[in-house]
């Protein structure tokens, strides 16, 4: 970066005088413009870097229902009904995630309560 070709030139032509006052002027100068410009570059990458975390972290927040656990989209009215969308939807749209269903044990007790009971009565059973 530092007028490389000045060095090389001295090595396969010595007859030529590249150390002199014009040549390690130039070389500095331009030493000096490509280090303030790859120091811009890294100041302008870290201020990228910040804003993309910040970014991440505020689409992290969801505006989730607390009790049918509905997503609010984006920019979208509260009010309106359209506005809010099944957990599962709103992730596989954005993610290439996809969702099998299942019941918790506390789910099965809370709203089966016959089927938990008749199910923690039969011998354990392997998948």
């Amino acid at each position: 970066m530092c007028n490389l070709n000045a060095l090389v030139d001295a090595v396969l032509h010595p007859d030529i005088p590249y150390f002199d006052e014009e040549h390690l002027i130039v070389g500095g100068v331009t030493g000096a413009l490509s280090s303030l410009l790859f120091g811009l570059l890294m100041l302008y990458v870290h201020r990228l870097r910040k804003a993309l975390q910040q970014i991440r972290t505020l689409e992290a927040i969801l505006p989730i229902c607390s009790h049918c656990k509905r997503i609010r989209l984006p920019g979208a009215n509260p009010d309106h009904v359209d506005s809010w969308q099944p957990i599962e939807a709103y992730i596989t749209a954005r993610t290439a995630t996809e969702f099998s269903h299942g019941i918790c044990p506390e789910c099965m007790k809370e709203r089966y309560p016959q089927l938990y009971d008749r199910l923690r009565q039969q011998p354990n059973r392997e998948a």
